[in-house]
């Protein structure tokens, strides 16, 4: 896990994309290379993005971006989105289907479809105290503060 991205401020862009399941070894690897070559040639404005990611829970791509105080241009934001459908059909893996959504219980983490939400909350395995992983998030305060979260706190609970 590339640790790198705790050193950026809290207002540094971020996206987390999730799998549907556990990654490989091979896949993760893969993933990797990919990702440090977008983030090498990343561009903003004409200017380079200092862009770092870290692979959690052998699951979940996060990429952040330090703007270092400006906005990065629609390209620069698209482009991490493009590079996560390229993934998704070299590894047949989705990452960009926002109807993935998990949970943790313990250390185990969960993985469910959106559709499934409610009869999950409504049977009793996913309950107000369940902590549940927000996806939406776009700051790296909110994700260091706000992307794991209790499901009574998160926008999921709108939806049961």
């Amino acid at each position: 896990m590339n640790k790198e991205y705790k050193q950026y401020p809290d207002d540094a862009m971020v996206w987390v994309y999730q799998s549907n399941r556990f990654l490989k070894e091979e896949e993760k690897q893969h993933i990797e290379n990919k990702v440090k070559s977008f983030i090498a040639q990343w561009e903003s404005h004409g200017s380079s993005v200092k862009g770092t990611y870290t692979l959690l829970h052998d699951a979940f791509v996060v990429i952040f971006a330090d703007g270092e105080g400006q906005m990065l241009c629609g390209r620069a934001q698209s482009a991490s989105v493009a590079l996560m459908k390229e993934l998704e059909n070299e590894l047949q893996i989705p990452f960009v289907d926002r109807m993935n959504l998990s949970y943790k219980v313990g250390e185990q983490i969960h993985f469910i479809n959106f559709n499934d939400l409610k009869n999950l909350y409504n049977n009793g395995v996913i309950y107000d105290d369940s902590l549940v992983f927000d996806n939406t998030i776009i700051t790296k305060k909110d994700f260091d503060n706000k992307w794991l979260c209790a499901f009574e706190n998160s926008w999921h609970k709108r939806y049961v």
